[in-house]
């Protein structure tokens, strides 16, 4: 017969209270171990750091996007009600200063359809003993201003059309139909008033121009200048004929439109002396050819 241990002697208590918590410890601390993966101290390794220099240009930029309005634009003029000054200086046409004056009583005094009040210049902070406390403005009339800003940008397209520059080369042993058209080519340009460089130099594979040939190919370049009104040599010539020679031609912008008004002018007079012309052999003739007499009349249908 197996005698029944004492579940509660000083034995177990003991164990209990020296080795059981250790033993716990132990156990989690062995599942944690089989769970997690074992972490290592790797040795540091250099890391390779790519070239990113040739790729850079493959990536995509955006770019910011312009208004296309010039920079003038972008200062707009203070005028009329955005002028925040109480007094001001107005100077006139002649540059003299008077005031100064209320804004509000300036620009009650303008007919806002026709002028303006623009700033020309603010207040300063610091003025000096000869320099105005005040803002100086101008009175500007709306329909002259619009004029002159009309005619600056006139200016300036006929200036950048005048800076354009055409070239022709010319072979020296050109042949008379090419010239002709290199001619016609060169007044264009002229009477449109560009700048026209002229290049002669014997042509790869072409024949041997002679000294007359290249004297007499100058020679008609420079009669189409003379030809041209407004045009002319605005440069020395560069090099000699028969080896490469450059002639510098300027026009004169704004011929084209008067040569069309006389060419339009020569054909009608031309056509109106022709219907003259019709009209005077007309006459000659109807004066000419003689009239019947009443007795050749009378006797004709006897016949």
């Amino acid at each position: 017969m197996r005698v029944a241990r004492c579940l509660f002697n000083s034995r177990t208590a003991l164990y209990r209270v020296f080795i059981s918590p250790y033993e716990k410890v132990e156990a989690l601390s062995r599942c944690s171990a089989l769970s997690a993966p074992a972490t290592r101290v790797l040795p540091p390794v250099a890391a390779s750091i790519p070239n990113l220099s040739r790729h850079a240009s493959m990536i995509h930029r955006y770019k910011k996007r312009g208004t296309g309005r010039p920079d003038e634009n972008k200062k707009r003029l203070i005028e009329n009600d955005r002028i925040r000054d109480r007094n001001i200086m107005v100077v006139d046409e002649d540059n003299k200063l008077a005031g100064p004056y209320a804004t509000s009583k300036v620009l009650l005094s303008l007919d806002l359809e026709k002028e303006t009040l623009r700033l020309v210049s603010p207040a300063p902070s610091d003025p000096g003993p000869d320099q105005p406390a005040y803002a100086v403005c101008k009175i500007i009339n709306i329909q002259e201003e619009r004029a002159r800003v009309r005619k600056l940008e006139q200016a300036k397209k006929l200036q950048a059309k005048t800076n354009k520059t055409k070239e022709l080369e010319l072979n020296w042993a050109i042949a008379s139909n090419d010239l002709n058209h290199k001619m016609r080519q060169l007044r264009t340009f002229l009477t449109k008033g560009y700048k026209v460089e002229i290049l002669m130099a014997k042509k790869k594979g072409s024949r041997i121009a002679t000294a007359d040939e290249a004297q007499a190919l100058v020679q008609a370049v420079r009669d189409v200048v003379e030809e041209t009104r407004g045009a002319k040599e605005w440069k020395a010539s560069e090099g000699q004929p028969l080896k490469v020679m450059r002639l510098y031609l300027s026009g004169k912008a704004g011929q084209a439109q008067a040569e069309d008004g006389s060419e339009a002018s020569a054909e009608g007079q031309s056509e109106t002396s022709a219907e003259d012309q019709s009209e005077i052999s007309a006459e000659a003739s109807s004066e000419t050819s003689p009239e019947a007499s009443p007795d050749e009349k009378q006797a004709a249908p006897a016949s």
